[in-house]
């Protein structure tokens, strides 16, 4: 749909359309409200290069964090007391390290969680009413990706975290990663030096990038260790506390429970080291357990738990500090940038013990 049709559909002229999208203040309220139903109704777009033309950067960008579970209506944070940012590992450190970087860099940031699929569109007015120069996406779903790609194709300054680089090639952006895949061939790799072969995974929400590409180095390690991997051997979680407990207690009701469990993040691990102390078994004497994030509470957990640990901050910095650039320069460039994953020796891990040693 174009302006003079939005125009003609709404019965103004095309300034005041105009000036409604580069939030002219001398436009009624009543005026601006259905002139941006209309735009939301008719998925209207407009272009960002002509919006741009209009006048000067607002030297704000706006970090999108996205938390979309098709499975709940209404979201559990929003119909209770819990909470997506205070305390949260993942998004808690992102989202402080990208307010720093862009103050620091003389930018504001405007943060917005997306609960669901139309919290997600509604994003797309930030973008028209020039709120925003840009924006970072953390978390992005395969579902999602669509919405998104619309934004980059509007030449919109865009970064993502935690979503797969492989959509560079026909969608340029800034795709700033941590190298999970690595972390977790490393993680497995320690358990396979201390002996272990029969190795379980609680996995994270597998629509997440980070989740997929975890199970996928644990499945590469194994077998390229000839170490023949069966189903029992993962339990599909979905990065929380619950998931990681209810992952061990699936584990232990089979026949063969593994001796070493890789836990595809640390707050899974919570979870997981109270199902294990209700089982009336001990970390590591019974089970080694490995975790993937070094969260703040990895090294007070009782025994301190053994992890990768990835900086959120430095995925954070680099996301915005790139961001920023593009959007001073008014080039959108296609960069695709990953953190190294290192592997933190606790003591949540021990050696496999021969058979005349435990006699």
């Amino acid at each position: 749909m174009r302006s003079e049709d939005l125009a003609k559909l709404l019965g103004l002229s095309r300034s005041t359309i105009s000036r409604v999208i580069n939030n002219y203040p001398d436009i009624p309220q009543s005026t601006r409200e259905k002139v941006w139903k209309a735009i939301e109704e008719y998925n209207y777009a407009p272009n960002a290069s002509a919006q741009k033309l209009a006048g000067v950067k607002n030297k704000m960008i706006a970090i999108i964090l996205l938390d979309i579970k098709d499975n709940e209506e209404p979201h559990h944070v929003k119909s209770t007391d819990d909470t997506l940012i205070h305390d949260n590992p993942f998004f808690s450190p992102i989202v402080s390290a990208v307010s720093d970087q862009a103050n620091k860099m003389d930018y504001y940031v405007l943060i917005s969680i997306a609960y669901s699929k139309e919290d997600l569109k509604k994003v797309q007015s930030i973008f028209y009413q020039k709120i925003i120069d840009g924006a970072i996406f953390v978390g992005t779903q395969e579902a999602e990706n669509e919405l998104i790609f619309n934004l980059i194709e509007q030449k919109y300054f865009i970064a993502m975290i935690d979503t797969s680089e492989v959509y560079n090639t026909n969608h340029n952006a800034i795709y700033i990663n941590a190298d999970n895949f690595e972390g977790s061939v490393k993680a497995v790799s320690y358990l396979l030096e201390l002996g272990h072969t029969s190795i379980g995974i609680i996995t994270g929400n597998l629509n997440k990038l980070s989740a997929k590409e975890r199970l996928a180095g644990f499945e590469t390690t194994l077998m390229q260790h000839g170490i023949e991997m069966t189903k029992d051997a993962i339990y599909h979680g979905d990065f929380t506390e619950s998931s990681g407990y209810e992952g061990v207690k699936y584990f232990f009701r089979g026949p063969n429970p593994p001796t070493a469990i890789f836990v595809s993040n640390d707050t899974m691990v919570i979870g997981a080291y109270k199902a294990v102390s209700e089982l009336g078994l001990r970390i590591p004497e019974d089970i080694s357990i490995i975790g993937f994030d070094n969260s703040f509470f990895s090294s007070y957990l009782n025994p301190p738990l053994t992890t990768v640990e990835i900086s959120f901050s430095d995925i954070a910095k680099k996301a915005t500090t790139l961001l920023i650039e593009s959007i001073e320069k008014e080039q959108q460039r296609g960069i695709v940038e990953k953190v190294n994953a290192t592997l933190i020796k606790r003591e949540s891990c021990q050696a496999i013990k021969c058979n005349d040693e435990t006699n």
